[in-house]
């Protein structure tokens, strides 16, 4: 017998729709990150090093969003 109650699908939308967001501004950050690198505004070796960093910050973001959201529903 399971006593958790269901998730709602407001609950599901809610996760998602923040992981979307989120996934949308990271695409638009490397894209102006490309753009500067094409421009010659900022070094290649730069651009390499951001894209990278802006990889493993949404990971971790994305991470938080799903804990938080375990956490909220208990």
């Amino acid at each position: 017998m399971n006593l958790e109650p269901l998730k709602t699908e407001s609950e599901i939308r809610n996760q998602s729709g923040t992981a979307r967001l989120l996934a949308a501004l990271v695409i638009v950050v490397l894209a102006a990150l490309s753009i500067l690198a094409l421009l010659d505004v900022i070094p290649r070796d730069a651009f390499a090093a951001m894209a990278g960093k802006v990889a493993l910050v949404t990971g971790v973001c994305v991470v938080s969003i799903f804990a938080i959201g375990l956490l909220a529903r208990r």
